[in-house]
């Protein structure tokens, strides 16, 4: 056990049999909630199985350990969430039609999930991710349309003091487009770290995966960091971040995958970044017992909650991890 490591733990387990990924979740007053998400349910996706999208809603008061089922309005995945005092606030995605701009509130009262929409997007968005900084939410990051052809540097913030005024544009990233980052904010600052860009092949876009890391302040704007010493995308996000600032990013995609055939494909691997944002120097974060790509984390009572996954390209998990980090 180093200062930057992780202590891991089985919470529990979602009530179906594959597990999402790409789902919602938050901490609503020390309920969990997890929602949406897309999963091969009739059969593998190596079998040619269909890709489904749901509904359901996952709901875990605080204290106990059973996990309630509700539904939300339209079947998504594969968007963006923050937890705020009012609920959880899910931001975009996609369903099988295209990518939304949907933007709207699931909360737990009195044994019955609410949801309130918000103003929507400016435009579609997938593959995002999203923070909470000074009582504004910021959206930055994704894809505007299907089939990775796309993916933008942009960023909007809501203004949780003035939710009527909607998404106004704030500051873009200066690096390059990119989807499926990590994002983490401690104190005043949100960090932007890694993720998926595109290179324009002879017939389609190709994937790259980025070793760039950032860091913005409302007021001071954007700042490069020391760069990753290895890429990383799609690992749980929100980034979970110790009481010292040391950011965590647990698992995901480092691009190894492409050394196998998806028949062959061993699984995402069990390694772990660590960011020190006092010092701005990345360190070895060691082993850990549940690597995955694809899905969010939350806060509750200083763990940090992990939401199924994808435990390689395909494959799902229904698992619930809660991680503590030093």
């Amino acid at each position: 056990m180093t200062i930057y490591s992780s202590e891991w733990k089985l919470s529990s387990k979602l009530p179906d049999n594959v597990g999402f990924a790409g789902m919602y979740a938050g901490n609503h007053k020390g309920t969990l909630i997890c929602a949406g998400g897309a999963n091969f349910p009739v059969k593998p996706m190596l079998e040619g199985g269909p890709k489904t999208w749901t509904d359901r809603v996952f709901v875990q008061p605080k204290g106990t350990k059973e996990w309630i089922v509700a539904n939300m309005p339209m079947a998504l995945a594969y968007g963006s969430s923050v937890s705020l005092p009012q609920g959880v606030l899910c931001i975009g995605g996609c369903d099988q039609t295209g990518h939304k701009n949907d933007v709207f509130l699931l909360s737990w009262h009195h044994d019955t999930l609410e949801t309130v929409v918000y103003p929507s997007l400016p435009k579609a968005l997938a593959y995002s991710v999203a923070t909470v900084c000074e009582n504004k939410v910021y959206v930055m990051s994704g894809c505007e349309a299907p089939g990775e052809q796309d993916c933008t540097n942009e960023m909007w913030s809501l203004d949780l003091d003035n939710v009527s005024m909607g998404w106004v544009p704030a500051p873009a990233l200066p690096g390059r487009g990119r989807f499926l980052c990590q994002v983490a904010t401690y104190e005043e600052n949100i960090y932007v770290l890694g993720g998926i860009g595109l290179i324009k092949g002879d017939d389609k876009y190709q994937r790259e995966l980025l070793t760039e890391a950032w860091s913005y302040t409302p007021s001071e704007g954007w700042k490069q960091l020391e760069s990753m010493p290895y890429a990383i995308a799609a690992a749980p996000t929100p980034a979970p971040v110790s009481p010292g600032g040391n950011i965590y990013l647990l698992g995901g995609d480092e691009g190894s995958g492409k050394l196998y055939t998806p028949q062959t494909n061993p699984g995402f691997k069990n390694q772990s970044l660590c960011y020190n944002s006092q010092n701005d120097t990345w360190h070895d974060g060691g082993q850990i017992d549940a690597p995955r790509a694809v899905l969010p984390t939350c806060e509750r009572d200083g763990l940090y909650y992990l939401f199924n996954g994808e435990i390689k390209p395909g494959l799902r998990s229904n698992e619930v991890w809660s991680v503590n980090v030093l």
